[in-house]
């Protein structure tokens, strides 16, 4: 045994947070080709977990989405933060006094 130790197998080594950044940089990658990227959507890394939020304009755009995340990100703890803001004529002039 060398004067550091050995590793944990649950410690996250280097070539893992690399793979996890590749991973990431895809599912950018893909989003940005679908144009869900243009949304706004923020993917980052906090360890061996990633966080995915942002809005999306329909419930639609949203399934379309997480459908990506968990294809792209399998196997990894993933948090979801996605807001649905679906927008909506106004039913009738607002009058002001």
């Amino acid at each position: 045994m060398s004067e550091y130790g050995t590793a944990s197998p649950d410690t996250p080594r280097a070539s893992d947070d690399t793979n996890i950044e590749y991973r990431i940089a895809s599912l950018e990658e893909r989003l940005a080709a679908r144009g869900l990227g243009e949304l706004g959507m923020r993917v980052d890394a906090h360890g061996a977990t990633v966080t995915v939020r942002g809005t999306v304009p329909t419930a639609q755009c949203r399934e379309e989405l997480l459908g990506a995340v968990h294809e792209e990100l399998a196997g990894l703890a993933v948090h979801t933060d996605i807001l649905v803001a679906e927008v909506t004529p106004p039913g009738a002039a607002e009058e002001l006094s």
